[in-house]
């Protein structure tokens, strides 16, 4: 399943909302719904493309000694992964970026809310991702293009908390604007592969240039609204004692830390997506229609598409359920979606098993894939952000909430050294490698569940 990397809407925000309003709404909201739609259009655009680039085009000798900085970053890689060959390679470097995409929005948000402020940073953001977007389109540049979207996507993680900042801490409208907001992103997420992926086949700064388009249209919707944006908070900084925590608590926070570590392992399937899987599914799909040949990249349309439904699938599941039961507590929610996520991977290691010719497996396994991941991921993360929000001492919720986001940098870390893995032993035991990571953090959760419920337990029943 797709998701963006943004911190989480701070506590305790108390803006009043503006009293300019469209269709119910300030028109802020609709501000930040276009721009992050855009910024998210221009990210997994390029992110379609990315590992495919590397592989088949920038990576390779007659090309990469033109690259600023590229002998460095091959270095890092080496010693991180030691990966062999140009796809493991590339499938590291991927698996890397997408570790510090999902790491460096925390970094950005505590810049903006202790020194820079939330517009300045994001206007910062912006323009650095845009800058970025365009140096993909020249081969010398390619490093340094990397290096100036990293940056400019942790800048521009705070614009979540600025949704939450039109509104007043009461104000019923505050759910709506957060699924208002997750929409755009998801359309975004939907059009933006498919779109960049027939333009790179054209040519790869096509491609490029189409998501960096998308890009600077988000700066001007930014630019143009930004009349209507909340003002900024200055943060009080609170020196003194630390937060006084009891036993309990302390044993809470404790199992939460680690808990972060199952969730990254548990996540490795999801995460794979952007890398081993494209280069996988390269070689392994039959990925022509009509006569027409799609590129593999738009697989991550059709992960979107699905996204969209399972994630609405899971919502109305599980209301109607409780409504028909008692409520199931969320470590157990966590626990079926993560064992529903590790037969995701089962069906890709079956299909390579009955198909194991190049270009011969059906799309329709693909499909059958992506549904069971997204039903899973969509239990596992949302769920497992509520939990923490729900469980986590208040001293510390904060900071424990946006520790959880980072369980997919670490999960990224991981997926770069299993992505290796993908031209090196047959496909039925690399996702089946997959499917034992899911099954692994599936026990855990188990265990959780059954030994741990006085610490997992709701803060309103304790």
């Amino acid at each position: 399943m797709t998701q963006t990397f943004e911190d989480l809407p701070t506590a305790g925000e108390n803006r009043l909302p503006s009293e300019v309003t469209l269709w119910g709404h300030p028109k802020g909201l609709w501000v930040l719904v276009l721009t992050e739609g855009w910024v998210a259009f221009s990210l997994y655009g390029m992110l379609a493309l990315l590992v495919i680039y590397m592989q088949d085009y920038i990576l390779r000798s007659e090309h990469s000694v033109h690259v600023w900085g590229m002998t460095p970053l091959l270095s890092l890689v080496r010693t991180i992964y030691a990966p062999v060959g140009l796809p493991a390679m590339a499938a590291s470097i991927m698996g890397l970026f997408m570790a510090v995409v999902a790491a460096l929005p925390l970094l950005g948000s505590i810049l903006a809310d202790r020194y820079i402020g939330r517009t300045r940073i994001i206007i910062i953001g912006a323009l650095l991702m845009t800058l970025g977007h365009g140096l993909m389109s020249f081969e010398s540049s390619f490093v340094v293009a990397l290096l100036c979207l990293l940056v400019g996507n942790g800048c521009s993680g705070s614009m979540k908390a600025q949704v939450g900042a039109l509104y007043a801490q009461d104000d019923r409208r505050r759910a709506d604007a957060y699924q208002l907001y997750s929409l755009g992103v998801q359309v975004a997420v939907i059009i933006s592969p498919l779109l960049c992926s027939f333009l790179g086949k054209i040519a790869w700064h096509w491609g490029f240039l189409c998501a960096g388009t998308g890009m600077s249209l988000g700066l001007v919707c930014y630019l143009a609204g930004r009349q209507w944006l909340p003002p900024e908070t200055t943060r009080v900084s609170h020196r003194g004692k630390s937060p006084s925590l009891s036993i309990m608590e302390k044993k809470r926070v404790i199992l939460l830390i680690i808990l972060v570590f199952i969730f990254a392992i548990g996540a490795i399937p999801n995460e794979e997506i952007f890398a081993g899987y494209l280069l996988w599914g390269k070689e392994h799909y039959q990925l022509t229609f009509w006569g027409y040949d799609f590129p593999v990249s738009t697989l991550l349309s059709l992960d979107g598409l699905i996204s969209s439904v399972t994630a609405v699938a899971v919502l109305w599941f599980w209301r109607a359920f409780e409504k028909r039961h008692n409520a199931v507590p969320e470590i157990w929610k966590v626990f079926w979606g993560s064992l529903i996520a590790a037969f995701g991977p089962v069906c890709l290691a079956l299909a390579q098993a009955l198909y194991p010719a190049l270009h011969s497996i059906n799309l329709w396994w693909g499909v059958a894939f992506h549904t069971i991941n997204d039903i899973g991921f969509s239990m596992v993360f949302a769920v497992g952000m509520a939990l923490y929000s729900r469980i986590a001492p208040m001293a510390v919720n904060t900071l424990l909430v946006s520790l959880f986001t980072l369980h997919l940098a670490f999960s990224n870390l991981l997926v770069g050294k299993l992505a290796t893995l993908v031209t090196r032993i047959p496909g039925t035991e690399f996702w089946l490698l997959h499917g034992a990571a899911a099954l692994l953090a599936t026990l855990i959760f188990l265990l959780c569940a059954l030994f741990c419920r006085r610490l997992l337990m709701p803060q309103e029943e304790r």
